[in-house]
């Protein structure tokens, strides 16, 4: 029974409830939808016919001229800041829009207006988050230039939407709605949700195990990330939504000109979230009387996330902050509100939510199954804080210390933010507002409200954090490891160092780096650990073989097209099953990463060479037969690029959609996640954009996407970046007239409503 028991806790959990949900099912879609969706076709449409459909009137002052290139990649350029900012909402409204509308109904609650009842357990998840929750008092704060910036934003994407809506408003009977600045704040929020969420879920139904204390001190702090690989499908939305739209990964750095071949600063960041049709970013420049900015921009919001105006470059990484903690409110006043869901085909149904003066009780919602009903999440999001004047401010410094001051009023969600500045100075701090938490690790996975109360009373920011400027080495990188020297518990959950140890050996390897060596960086797919571990295998296989021979001979690269990456991968999914079901202690594996498993097993059976070498020799026997099928590892190892729309089965033949092999793993720089190997699987997360700029030229910035621009079913511009992003290539961002014009050859204009 003992043992029993033990196995039971060695396979990741959560599996079987994402894949007993069916929150977002074909039950959920009336016969309407069905009808008008069955017989629709979706025609290839160029990005001249696609132009065409922009609105030729906006809510601008003046005449607002948008370049676009053949990618559909857009450069605003208007006489007034609030012109530019209607530009770009148009410019999302346009690319974006069912995107969008997705976003703004899971920000809010209303997906079970579109998909029925099997949404609405998830809407009353994302009710009960109450995302805008902090609304009223964040929009106070904000300074009334940014918020006529935001206005004009949101009044773009009201333009875009009332000149043509997308096909899905159509096939599900929805009607385009104005965008506000309530919305805005909302998505934002929705972007801001706290990595822990994905930790807790898993973590906190093992509460009730005798041997909780034990697991819990063995997890916390370790190195480890949980569920990043938590892919979004209509069968675990309401587990992966409330965080499908954080950012929880990525790699940056920024080089000094002491170590570039220009001798200016370069910089570098390539983001990684989950991988999706359309891509999670876009890309945007503008053009107004005080900025010029290129950029990656999150669909909904006026930010340029990594950018480049004509002073410097910004990047960043997920800080895995734990902006937010689990309190039991047991003896703290509860009240209740009643809210009403529209549902498809059933009308509105009325839901009785519960909360505390420190939060909404999350324990009464199905996804985190919690035995105790009286657990409330206590959020940063639900405080006030302005986080689009921070980006603002951003967007527009000038130097570090601007930039400094901008990331100091940044809140939430956490972020590692990377500056290269065209006066020589780089540097790295945290944007983040946390709680003052003791060093010592918590004792539990829920807080008292005595201790909630003794934490978040006063908060530290940006400059109270670790942070690194014009380092002697010459370069700063950033990879979601843990910032050391921290005055606070930051988080418990940090990643792995591989990624940034690896980033700055490969700076370190050349005396003085170009632009392209940076690229080159972004896909570097070597995992040394695995080399190490993959040779002492080798030795170690008595039987020798095809697999044997491939993990000897393997480089340490999961290029695709390597043998040994795809035996080692094979040997290690095996191995792991054999060595926990070995094991004398319990494995607690909430979807933690396969090859942080593999290490610490491996390190527990050291001591008994018989049973390792036992193992091991099983466990190769047992990859024969696939690596002589597979052959690579891209065989195996493969990116799918889908239209939402696909997933429908009466339309799935009718939409083009891309598999193809992809370099990379878990904890390489080209990041491309999977769960231990045995079958032909799709990467549900990983690197989605590249991002580079050399600070000794304004013209010298580029970025691809994984995938395109336009979220249009049957766009020309959907998936036509996706060879340049398989050949290391990317698109060059310039501002000059010169460069500009050839660039972005087309050319639309905006003009005031009731102008000619």
């Amino acid at each position: 029974m003992a043992k029993e028991r033990m196995r039971r806790w060695t396979a990741p959990i959560g599996g079987a409830r994402r894949r007993a949900s069916t929150a977002f099912g074909l039950a959920g879609l009336a016969a309407s939808v069905v009808k008008r969706s069955a017989m629709r076709r979706f025609p290839e449409v160029s990005v001249a016919e696609r132009l065409a459909m922009l609105p030729q009137n906006a809510d601008v002052a003046a005449p607002v001229s948008i370049r676009w290139s053949d990618t559909h990649v857009p450069f605003v350029e208007a006489t007034t800041e609030r012109d530019g900012a209607v530009g770009l909402g148009v410019v999302h409204g346009h690319l974006r829009l069912a995107q969008m509308e997705v976003m703004r109904r899971a920000a809010t609650g209303r997906l079970a207006e579109v998909a029925g009842p099997a949404a609405l357990q998830l809407d009353i998840l994302l009710r009960t988050i109450d995302f805008p929750r902090a609304r009223e008092a964040s929009l106070a704060m904000m300074p009334a230039h940014v918020r006529e910036w935001v206005d004009g934003f949101a009044a773009g994407i009201t333009a875009a939407g009332a000149a043509r809506v997308p096909p899905e408003f159509e096939i599900f009977g929805i009607e385009p709605e104005p965008w506000t600045v309530d919305d805005l704040f909302a998505v934002s929020r929705l972007c801001s949700a706290d990595y822990a969420w994905r930790v807790w879920r898993s973590l906190y139904p093992l509460r009730a195990e005798p041997e909780w204390a034990e697991m819990w001190d063995s997890l916390i702090c370790a190195a480890a990330a949980a569920d990043e690989d938590v892919p979004i499908t209509p069968r675990n939305l309401d587990e992966a939504m409330p965080t499908a739209f954080a950012r929880t990964g990525s790699n940056a750095c920024a080089v000094s000109g002491t170590r570039t071949v220009t001798g200016q600063p370069m910089l570098a960041c390539d983001p990684h979230l989950v991988i999706t049709t359309p891509n999670i970013w876009l890309l945007a420049g503008l053009k107004t009387p005080s900025v010029t900015v290129w950029g990656l921009m999150i669909p909904a919001l006026p930010i340029f996330a990594p950018g480049r105006n004509l002073h410097g470059a910004w990047g960043g990484t997920n800080l895995h902050a734990t902006s937010s903690e689990l309190v039991d409110v047991a003896e703290e006043p509860i009240s209740e509100r009643t809210v009403s869901i529209p549902v498809r085909g059933r009308g509105e149904t009325e839901v009785r939510l519960r909360e505390s003066a420190l939060g909404p009780l999350i324990s009464d919602t199905k996804p985190f199954a919690m035995p105790s009903g009286t657990v409330a999440l206590h959020w940063m999001g639900h405080r006030p804080s302005d986080e689009f004047s921070a980006f603002y401010r951003m967007m527009r410094a000038s130097d570090w210390d601007d930039f400094a001051d901008a990331v100091d009023a940044y809140a939430l969600p956490g972020l590692t933010m990377v500056w290269a500045g065209r006066d020589g100075r780089i540097g790295k701090m945290i944007g983040a507002h946390l709680p003052r938490r003791p060093l010592a690790p918590p004792g539990d996975i829920v807080t008292s409200v005595a201790e909630a109360h003794a934490h978040w009373a006063h908060l530290v920011t940006g400059r109270d954090l670790p942070m690194s400027v014009d380092p002697a080495s010459g370069y700063v990188v950033s990879a979601n490891e843990a910032p050391q020297d921290a005055p606070v518990t930051i988080s418990l959950f940090f990643s792995s160092d591989i990624r940034a140890r690896r980033l700055g050996a490969l700076i370190e390897a050349k005396e003085r780096l170009s632009l392209d060596d940076l690229r080159g960086m972004q896909l570097d797919a070597y995992l040394a650990p695995a080399h190490t571990i993959a040779r002492a295998l080798a030795d170690r296989a008595e039987g020798g073989g095809p697999v044997a021979e491939a993990l000897a001979a393997w480089d340490g690269s999961y290029a695709e097209d390597s043998a040994g990456a795809l035996a080692f991968e094979l040997v290690a999914a095996e191995l792991i099953k054999r060595l926990e079901a070995q094991s004398a202690r319990r494995n607690v594996s909430p979807s933690w990463r396969p090859f942080a498993r593999l290490t610490r097993l491996l390190a527990e059976a050291a001591g008994d060479d018989g049973a390792l070498n036992e193992a091991i020799d099983d466990a190769v026997a047992a990859a024969e037969a696939a690596l002589a099928e597979h052959k690579t590892w891209g065989t195996l190892h493969r990116v799918r690029l889908q239209h939402p729309l696909a997933r429908l089965p009466w339309l799935s033949g009718r939409l083009t959609s891309l598999d193809f092999a992809t370099p990379g793993t878990n904890e390489t720089l080209h990041k491309s996640m999977h769960a231990p190997v045995s079958a032909r699987h799709a990467t549900p997360f990983g690197a989605n954009a590249r991002f580079v700029a050399d600070l000794s030229d304004p013209d010298e910035t580029y970025a691809v996407l994984l995938g395109g621009q336009d979220g249009w079913p049957g766009s020309r511009s959907l998936y036509d970046q996706v060879g340049a992003w398989r050949r290391g290539d990317m698109l060059r961002l310039p501002v000059s007239s010169a460069a500009l014009g050839e660039a972005c050859p087309h050319v639309t204009t905006l003009v005031p409503v009731g102008a000619a």
